[in-house]
């Protein structure tokens, strides 16, 4: 490419940063990054009453602990500032002057109520709704609304017969009639420009080259178009990126992916793993190559090789890669500094206590680390913790029988001998049992990991019975025994 490529990503305050907006923000960035070009960040805060500082800070957070650093934008500034739309105005009030002179543009004084009963009454007949009131009232009605105290809205003077034609990086050749879009509202009562406006002027004045965003803008583009003709304004390249969807092939909820991204990071998702399963949320790099960095991911990234059907987010699979992050893409030294946190918030101990034990608490994360999907599953480890832990009553009753518990029973006093309790000679000990009882040793593994974890799953059996101590182990093992013979009492 010729000409410096400049992408920009530009949020809404208005709520928190998603999952769609993440991988926006990464596609632009790597885009920017592959042609060693600029990302820019641009806050669009012209809906006042939505708007907070503290989502704004979100947004800066989100895309910081994902790795995607900006390079014009809010805290550093830049060229062709202001950053925030809401500071901004007065120069898009200039930009809507121009349009008022030259007749592409006039003032709307129709209220809310009478455009929605406009709008129902189109919809009751089937009819499509194209709000237009250009010359819908005389010099004298309009003189008795502004009497009223009726605020008006600056509309579009949409052309009546034109085609808008653009070809999309992603989905080809777009086309559409204007006959089919309404006089759209460039700047509102309030005085405050529309997305469609503002993004327009400040996409120009920013020398964006490529606007890469998501398919639901794909819409709004042939009105951009129009403003870039009226204003003379070079045109930029589109890329629409597209929908993600759940397993269920529905629009992302709550419970299927439509989270915060700082709520991934508070739930013990690893950002570069996030990052990873975003990156192939509509872009493949070909072939079999899943798991990708950054560094990598800049170097092969292309729009070509965005598919423009709809993306499934399947959390399954996000799941199964910040579990491989957690086992091979991070040094011991980062996972014990990554998993700290969640041992204290999940409870398992207090600061306090870890700083004291911090020796045993490594090695039972360390231990856990290969069964981790995210870093909050350490509370699977409760029972080094505390006595105070729940038993799996399904996996229980089905050792509830007495050739189990007569096995457990003479099992536990062979451990009581065991001068030497380690990993290696309590293996030792049950495979020897086993052979000389005729048994396979998974009868023994399994109802004693149930008796002494309260699980039917978990890491290495004779890890965790080293770690937990001897005289721990055997308490479960007796409580479990004592309870069984309670029951059949």
């Amino acid at each position: 490419m010729t000409e410096e490529v400049r992408v920009r990503i530009a949020p809404s305050p208005t709520g928190f940063f998603h999952i769609g907006s993440a991988r926006t923000a990464l596609y632009n960035w790597l885009f920017a990054r592959h042609h060693n070009g600029k990302f820019i960040l641009r806050i669009e805060d012209t809906d006042i009453n939505r708007s907070s500082q503290e989502m704004t800070g979100v947004i800066l957070d989100s895309l910081r602990w994902l790795g995607l650093d900006w390079d014009e934008g809010p805290e550093i500034g830049g060229s062709y500032g202001p950053y925030f739309q809401s500071e901004r105005k007065n120069i898009y009030n200039d930009y809507a002057q121009s349009l008022i002179k030259t007749g592409n543009a006039y003032w709307c004084y129709c209220t809310p109520e009478e455009i929605e009963r406009e709008r129902n009454e189109y919809f009751s007949k089937k009819m499509n709704w194209r709000h237009r009131c250009r010359e819908k009232y005389s010099q004298e009605e309009i003189s008795k609304r502004k009497r009223r105290g009726i605020l008006p809205a600056l509309r579009f003077s949409f052309p009546l017969d034109k085609k808008i034609a653009f070809v999309d990086l992603i989905h080809g050749r777009v086309e559409k009639e204007t006959s089919d879009i309404e006089d759209f509202v460039i700047l509102k009562s309030d005085g405050m420009p529309t997305y469609n406006f503002a993004c327009v002027i400040d996409d120009h004045l920013m020398k964006i080259t490529h606007i890469i965003r998501g398919v639901e803008h794909i819409a709004n583009t042939p009105k951009q178009i129009l403003l870039y003709e009226i204003f003379n304004f070079p045109f930029p390249e589109f890329a629409h990126l597209p929908v993600i969807l759940g397993t269920d092939r529905k629009k992302l909820s709550k419970r299927f992916g439509a989270r915060s991204v700082l709520d991934y990071k508070n739930e013990g998702y690893l950002a570069e793993a996030l990052v990873n399963f975003l990156a192939l949320l509509g872009w493949s790099p070909g072939g079999d190559e899943e798991i990708m960095d950054l560094a990598r991911m800049t170097k092969i990234f292309s729009l070509n090789r965005i598919n423009p059907a709809n993306a499934i987010y399947d959390e399954t699979k996000l799941e199964w890669m910040n579990n491989h992050y957690i086992i091979n893409r991070i040094s011991e030294k980062k996972f014990l500094e990554l998993i700290k946190p969640f041992v204290i918030k999940t409870g398992l101990v207090s600061e306090e206590e870890y700083n004291r034990r911090e020796e045993f608490i490594n090695r039972v994360c360390n231990l856990m680390r290969p069964r981790l999907k995210i870093l909050s599953d350490i509370i699977n480890a409760k029972y080094f913790f505390t006595e105070d832990f729940e038993y799996n009553e399904d996996a229980l009753k089905k050792y509830f029988n007495p050739g189990t518990i007569e096995r457990m029973k003479k099992f536990k006093s062979q451990i009581e001998m065991l001068q030497e309790f380690n990993a290696q000679n309590i293996e030792n000990l049950l495979r020897n049992f086993a052979a000389n009882n005729m048994l396979k040793s998974k009868d023994l593994i399994h109802p004693l990991r149930v008796f002494i974890t309260g699980q039917d799953g978990g890491p290495g059996l004779f890890e965790v019975m080293e770690l937990l101590g001897k005289e721990k182990c055997l308490k479960r093992i007796e409580g479990v025994i004592n309870r069984y013979e309670k029951n059949r009492s």
